[in-house]
């Protein structure tokens, strides 16, 4: 009997599902992937050089240089695909748009290096667009990598564990136990900041505390998540008292918008692991009480300290208390401000990806330097993306719920005095850990996705 022209357009539809069914089940058990994927996720711990090079100054490759590449062929080499996939998910599909305005702008960027006789720029430039990319094709192959919930398991304990290993480092180089890791030009730009694998700008092991204390929250509280819990419980401690550790005003800013929304959220969870960790901490100083003691005097010294009018925290003075804890960053938001309204030709759409050349650094207000550099346009194709994991319902599993949206809002309110969602060269790998904790927290939307396919 003859088929008609519309039961073999449903045969051929049906057939193409199932083969692309088949090839994210094959990505999903690539070896090539899978270990890619794991050692993306190791350097976002482990930030020293892998190896040094000359061809442009004293240049360094990481860990996520020579797993980024692997990436980027393998993207390339199933690009219709991974596209496809791309498109399907907002928050993906919002940060390739973004991307890709950024990557038409790097045109801008290397016109003006030419004109400045700054070639080098060009290559430092595409450099950091690199990075930008391959952290985000690593949140992908893992989202396709993470609808096996076996490999979901075992990549968010591996994560845990580098993390503890990594705090544990740091605390070490505090007790004067571990010796300083980075070379003479990194100690001496840093002032000795002891900050262990990770890079020696205090926002990248601040930030790195936050992103893991949050996951670890979200992870602990749901009862669905099969997770060690000992190793979530010590990540949550340890990130608690390296976070204070590093002195980093903009990680405790985050933290705070984090616990605040925790509360207001979840109050009964919120009371629950309050008390997980203040009784840890209570076992911690009863043993031996010096790693608390210090972390009340770094606390103290860089926040109490530094606030020149009590009164300015009981009247919530906000301008006040940015003079005194922002560093210096009022006067660079100035700057910036007086750049951009003597120079309206640039805020529709910027000056350029990685575009500083003419000014003395970067805003640290990512808000601003994304107007800069990308304009207004950029900017909002940015926040259109970190906007987006709002949006996100999990109904299910509410309490990965929470710890997602409560580290966006954390990362959206202190974004105003860091670019730690960025590609600059002190921020290492900050963009890639932040892509793999959002999408630990908002992995059961692909499981379920990934479920209802194979089930058609």
């Amino acid at each position: 009997m003859r088929q008609s022209s519309s039961d073999l357009t449903a045969l051929y539809e049906e057939q193409d599902r199932k083969s692309i069914q088949d090839r994210l089940v094959e990505l999903r058990n690539s070896k090539v992937i899978i270990y890619s994927v794991y050692a993306m996720v190791l350097s976002y711990f482990y930030n020293l050089p892998v190896m040094t090079y000359s061809a442009t100054g004293n240049n360094e490759l990481r860990l996520y240089d020579f797993a980024g590449f692997v990436i980027l062929i393998v993207y390339f080499r199933n690009f219709t695909l991974l596209n496809d996939v791309i498109r399907r998910y907002k928050f993906l599909s919002y940060l390739f748009d973004f991307l890709l305005w950024a990557t038409f702008t790097m045109l801008f960027t290397t016109f003006h290096s030419i004109y400045l006789n700054r070639m080098v720029w060009i290559v430092q430039t595409t450099l950091y667009l690199f990075h930008f990319y391959v952290f985000f094709l690593t949140c992908l192959l893992m989202i396709i990598m993470i609808q096996d919930t076996k490999h979901l398991k075992n990549l968010v304990q591996f994560s845990l564990i580098c993390a503890l290993i990594s705090f544990i480092i740091v605390i070490l180089q505090n007790l004067g136990l571990v010796p300083y890791l980075w070379n003479t030009s990194y100690l001496r730009a840093y002032h000795g900041f002891l900050s262990g694998t990770f890079g020696p700008n205090k926002i990248v092991l601040g930030m790195t505390c936050v992103m893991m204390f949050a996951m670890s929250i979200g992870l602990l509280n749901d009862k669905r998540v099969k997770i060690n819990k000992t190793l979530l419980i010590s990540t949550i401690c340890i990130s608690i008292i390296v976070a204070i550790i590093t002195g980093s005003r903009t990680a405790y800013l985050g933290l705070a918008v984090f616990l605040v929304y925790f509360l207001i959220r979840d109050f009964r969870s919120f009371v629950f692991s309050s008390f997980v960790l203040i009784a840890v901490l209570t076992v911690t100083a009863a043993i031996d009480n010096t790693l608390i003691q210090m972390a009340v005097e770094v606390y103290e010294n860089r926040v109490e300290k530094k606030i020149e009018n009590p009164e300015d925290v009981q009247e919530a003075r906000v301008d006040a208390l940015y003079e005194d804890l922002g560093a210096g960053r009022k006067k660079l938001s100035l700057l910036y401000v007086d750049i951009l309204s003597n120079n309206l030709h640039l805020v529709p759409f910027g000056r350029g990806f990685n575009n500083r050349l003419e000014t003395p650094s970067s805003a640290h207000n990512i808000y601003l330097s994304l107007i800069n550099e990308v304009g207004l346009l950029g900017a909002l194709l940015y926040i259109r993306w970190l906007g987006s994991y709002l949006f996100v319902r999990m109904t299910h599993f509410p309490q990965m719920n929470m710890a997602s949206k409560g580290l966006v809002l954390a990362m959206l309110v202190t974004l105003f005095f860091g670019e730690h969602l960025y590609v600059y060269r002190a921020l290492f790998g900050l963009v890639g850990l932040f892509l793999f904790v959002v999408t630990v927290l908002t992995s059961p939307l692909y499981i379920v996705e990934a479920t209802a396919r194979e089930n058609e």
